[in-house]
C-alpha cells in the first residue's frame, strides 16, 4: 500500500498520485536536459527534441518557427521557451519552457532516463501513439535539417485523418502545413546556426565591468576583505533589469568566478545554473533577498556575517538599535521618507532572532520589514546583518555607513561614552 504522505486529494476527494507523478517525470525529464554536454543545450530550428507539456509524457517534436511569429525563440516573463511541433500529433504545436524540453536520443535512452514512461503510456491507445512518434522522430533524426523539416510537412507520417488526441489546451493546430513549410524554406538556411534565446546569451556573455556577473565576485573579493564574508558566510544578489543574480552557496567567496553565478526571475525560476560538475547550489539567503525584492522594490540585498553586528548585538538585548548623532548616519536612506537622514536624526534598526536555516527567518524579516518602513537594514541576532539599497552602489555604500557605525557604537557602549 502507498503512503498516505505520497498521494494527492483531487477537489472530490478522491485519493491520487497524478500531481507527485507528473513532478517526478519532470524532475527526471530535468536531469536528462542538464547532463547534456554538461551545459545548457542550445536549439536551432529543425533539431529533434523531447517535450513534457502538461499530463501527457514527454512526447518528441521538433523545433520549428512559430507561423504567426515567425520566431522559434522566445523569452515570456523572462522564461525562456521553444516552438515545438509534435511528431505523430497532426501537426499540433505549442511554445514549451526550455527546463522542459531535452535533446532527442531515441526510445531506448529515454526509457532508460525515465521509466515511468511505461507506466504513463499504459494505456492502449496512447502507447500506440507515442511509439509511432518516437519511429517518426528516430527517422527524421537520421536525415539533415532541410530533409527532416520538408518531411515533416510533406505528411510522410500521418494521413490528414489521422486520430489526435487534445494534448495540451494551449497548443495551436497548423491547418497549412504546405504554406508553413514554403515560409520556413524562405528563411532557412542549410548552415545556419541560430542560437537558443539571444536575451540569455546576453546574460552570459556581457563583458561590461558594471554587469552583475563581473560586479558580484568583485564586490565578494572586497567583502572579504574587510572580514565580512569569511569561511564561505555570507551572500549578495544584484537585479539586472527584471533577473536577479546570485552567489552561489557554501562556497569561498573570495574565488567566486562569473560563470558560478545563478540568474532567476522574479518569480524565483531559473534562468540560468553553473554548468553541474561545479556542484554549486544557490545562495540559502535566496528567500530573504526575494522579500527584499518584492516588499521594498531593491536593486541589491547583501548579507554579511560581521563581527560588528554581532558583537553590537549581543551588547543591545532590545529587538531594535538605536544610533543618533553619528555624521555617518547621512549615509543611509530613509525608505519612508525617501531621502537620506540627516546626522541629528534617530536611525531605528530592527533585530530579529537567529534561526537554524536561512528560509525559516523569512516570516521574522518580513514583520520587521513592515513595522519598520524606514529601515534598509535587518540585523540577525549571533548571526549577522542583511542590507539593501535601490542599487548596488547604494546597497554597498549603506553597507559601509552601518559598519562605522556599529563600531562607534559598541565603542560607546563598552566604554559608557
Amino acid at each position: 500500500m502507498k503512503k498516505m504522505e505520497d498521494q494527492k486529494k483531487s477537489r472530490y476527494g478522491r485519493i491520487s498520485n497524478k500531481r507527485k507523478f507528473n513532478e517526478e517525470l519532470d524532475l527526471s525529464l530535468a536531469s536528462v536536459n542538464d547532463m547534456s554536454n554538461g551545459k545548457r543545450n542550445v536549439f536551432n530550428v529543425g533539431d529533434m527534441v523531447w517535450a513534457k507539456t502538461g499530463k501527457y509524457p514527454v512526447w518528441p517534436g521538433i523545433v520549428i518557427t512559430d507561423p504567426e511569429t515567425n520566431k522559434f525563440s522566445k523569452n515570456e516573463n523572462m522564461i525562456p521557451m521553444l516552438h515545438i511541433y509534435y511528431c505523430n500529433d497532426a501537426y499540433k504545436r505549442n511554445w514549451i519552457k526550455m527546463k522542459q524540453i531535452s535533446k532527442f536520443t531515441g526510445k531506448e535512452e529515454i526509457l532508460t532516463e525515465i521509466p515511468k514512461i511505461t507506466t504513463q503510456i499504459s494505456r492502449s491507445k496512447l502507447k500506440i501513439k507515442w511509439n509511432k512518434a518516437v519511429d517518426e522522430a528516430e527517422h527524421l533524426a537520421a536525415m539533415n535539417k532541410h530533409q527532416r523539416i520538408s518531411s515533416f510537412f510533406g505528411n510522410n507520417f500521418l494521413g490528414p485523418n489521422s486520430p489526435s488526441e487534445n494534448k495540451a489546451d494551449s497548443s495551436t493546430e497548423q491547418k497549412t502545413p504546405i504554406k508553413q513549410l514554403a515560409m520556413i524554406e524562405d528563411n532557412y538556411n542549410g548552415d545556419q546556426q541560430v542560437d537558443f534565446n539571444h536575451e540569455e546569451q546576453a546574460l552570459v556573455n556581457n563583458d561590461s565591468k558594471d554587469h552583475p556577473r563581473h560586479l558580484i565576485p568583485k564586490l565578494c573579493r572586497q567583502f572579504y576583505a574587510n572580514g565580512w564574508v569569511t569561511g564561505t558566510g555570507g551572500g549578495i544578489s544584484i537585479k539586472y533589469n527584471d533577473q536577479i543574480f546570485i552567489a552561489p552557496s557554501g562556497v569561498q567567496k573570495e574565488n567566486i568566478e562569473p560563470d558560478d553565478l545563478f540568474v532567476q526571475n522574479l518569480d524565483g525560476e531559473d534562468i540560468i545554473v553553473p554548468e553541474p560538475e561545479k556542484k554549486l547550489s544557490k545562495s540559502q539567503c535566496t528567500p530573504i533577498f526575494m522579500c527584499a525584492y518584492t516588499e521594498r522594490n531593491a536593486g541589491a540585498v547583501i548579507h554579511v556575517h560581521s563581527m560588528e553586528a554581532v558583537k553590537l548585538c549581543l551588547l543591545n538585548p532590545e529587538n531594535e538599535l538605536r544610533i543618533t548623532g553619528l555624521e555617518m548616519i547621512k549615509g543611509i536612506f530613509n525608505e519612508k521618507t525617501g531621502k537620506f537622514y540627516d546626522n541629528d536624526e534617530e536611525l531605528v534598526i530592527p533585530i530579529i532572532e537567529n534561526s537554524k536555516y536561512e528560509k525559516d527567518l523569512v516570516e521574522t524579516f518580513k514583520l520587521a520589514l513592515r513595522k519598520y518602513p524606514s529601515t534598509s537594514a535587518v540585523l540577525v541576532r549571533n548571526h549577522g546583518m542583511y542590507v539593501w539599497g535601490s542599487s548596488w552602489i547604494t546597497a554597498k555604500t549603506q553597507l559601509e555607513c552601518y559598519e562605522y557605525l556599529f563600531g562607534v557604537t559598541i565603542f560607546k557602549k563598552t566604554n559608557k561614552v
